[in-house]
């Protein structure tokens, strides 16, 4: 009887840590939408690429459409915290699984804006969950960040012909 109540409860242990469901959590979710490019002024099909969906529609008369998108944010997938839930899974040998999975389960917010589209299809006015403007320590930070990132190279155009020649890598003088 013994055997058997230690080979059940191995057993259920054995489906907790095998699962790893805090890591797969982590690694699915919904993508953010980018509110740099939710303005006023866009069009309703940059609207709808952004949040991944059509939302829900509502006409307000004169050409006018209210248009609510739900979606959530916080939960976009993660490889870091995936990695780090899979690392805290090994050196607790499983036993911090459910802890991790409970975790994951409270990632996120459902949140809704509303936007008002003109009879052209494009923005006149954003209501409900818009971000905080980007502090100035963000921005040059992320101005600083830029420098190092590598940029593709854009094709230089002969002005006789209107070809593209390759772009020639610049090469550096020796010291």
């Amino acid at each position: 009887m013994a055997i058997r109540i230690v080979t059940t409860v191995c057993g259920l242990y054995a489906v907790l840590i095998l699962s790893g469901c805090s890591i797969a959590m982590a690694l699915h979710g919904e993508k953010e939408p980018d509110f740099e490019h939710i303005k006023v002024g866009a069009t309703k099909e940059e609207i709808d690429f952004e949040f991944n969906q059509p939302g829900t529609a509502k006409d307000l008369g004169d050409g006018k459409t209210e248009v609510t998108y739900k979606y959530e944010m916080g939960n976009s997938p993660n490889p870091g915290r995936a990695g780090v839930n899979g690392y805290v899974d090994l050196y607790t040998l499983g036993l911090a699984e459910p802890i991790l999975t409970v975790i994951e389960l409270l990632q996120g917010d459902d949140v809704e804006t509303g936007i008002v589209y003109g009879p052209d299809k494009s923005v006149l006015d954003i209501h409900g969950y818009t971000p905080a403007p980007p502090s100035p320590e963000l921005k040059a930070s992320q101005e600083e960040q830029e420098k190092y990132v590598r940029k593709r190279p854009t094709p230089k155009t002969d002005t006789s012909t209107g070809k593209a020649e390759p772009s020639q890598p610049q090469s550096t003088p020796a010291p």
